[in-house]
Formats: C-alpha cells, structure tokens, sequence
C-alpha cells in the first residue's frame, strides 16, 4: 500500500481556493461554448408581418427569400428532453429562453439562406419563433444529414 501525505497551510489552503474561484471565472467569462453563436440583445422584436421577420435576418446579414418556405405551428413541451435542453442553450446563449414557453403552441416561419459563407451541398435555413407577434427564438441550420446548427448569428 502508497500513503502520502502532505502539509497544508492556510496560506496554501487560500491559495488553492483563490486559484478555483479564479479558474471558475475566467471558464465562464473567457470560454465559448462551441455552439457557434454570440449574445443577440434583440429580445421582444415585433414579427407581426413578413417585412418584420426579414428586416430581423437581414440585421445579421442573412440574404434569404422573400417568403417563407414553411410556417408551421409547434407546440413547445412542458418537459424537455436532452434535444430540447440542447437547442435551449443555443436560445439563451442569444438571449431567448424557451423554457417561459414550454406548453404554449408557437409559429416556426422558415426561410431559405442564400449566403451562407461556406459552399453548402444542401439547403440553409433560417428558422423564427414567434409567439404573440414577438421573436422568442430561432436558428440557422443545414438541413444536410449531420449538418449543422446554430444561433443567428455567426462566431
């Protein structure tokens, strides 16, 4: 059998905390989660008409059709599983949170992406959520098997 053993001062012990404390703060300050999206501080935007919602993805320089290609109603559940606690983080990380709307039915309006910064073998879409006239949500994704998903914004 290994024993060591070691002596811990208070002056050690503080600074074992301090060195935490600090770790812990630069990782939550410093660190991007890797989803590929920055904070959007655009909460509450009207979206009663189609010029409401494409004046929202041009602001972030997103060239998309005129008309949606599908609006559909989604009902937000009352428990989320590990996709929708997944895609929620992407919400809050813009500054939406999904969770003030779980059990209430939504409109998901969907546009294509016509410029995309990288070459993509299938379509893009923006997609809007929109509850009582006010965006609360959405994303840009590849429809592409494996492809990808993120805020509305690019990193």
């Amino acid at each position: 059998m290994f024993v060591l053993s070691f002596k811990m001062t208070k002056t050690k012990l503080t600074m074992v905390i301090f060195s935490c404390v600090a770790l812990i703060a630069f990782a939550t300050t410093f660190i991007d989660n890797g989803a590929g999206y920055q904070t959007v501080v655009q909460t509450g935007v009207k979206a009663s008409s189609n010029e409401d919602r494409l004046s929202f993805l041009n602001s972030f320089g997103w060239q998309i059709d005129n008309e949606p290609s599908e609006i559909i109603e989604v009902i937000i559940p009352n428990e989320f599983d590990s996709v929708y606690d997944k895609y929620n983080s992407i919400q809050k990380g813009q500054g939406y949170d999904l969770s003030k709307y779980k059990g209430k039915r939504i409109k998901r309006y969907t546009y294509v992406v016509k410029n995309y910064p990288t070459q993509q073998e299938s379509t893009v879409n923006a997609n809007i959520l929109i509850c009582d006239n006010k965006i609360i949500g959405g994303d840009i994704c590849s429809v592409a098997l494996g492809g990808f998903i993120h805020g509305f914004k690019l990193a």
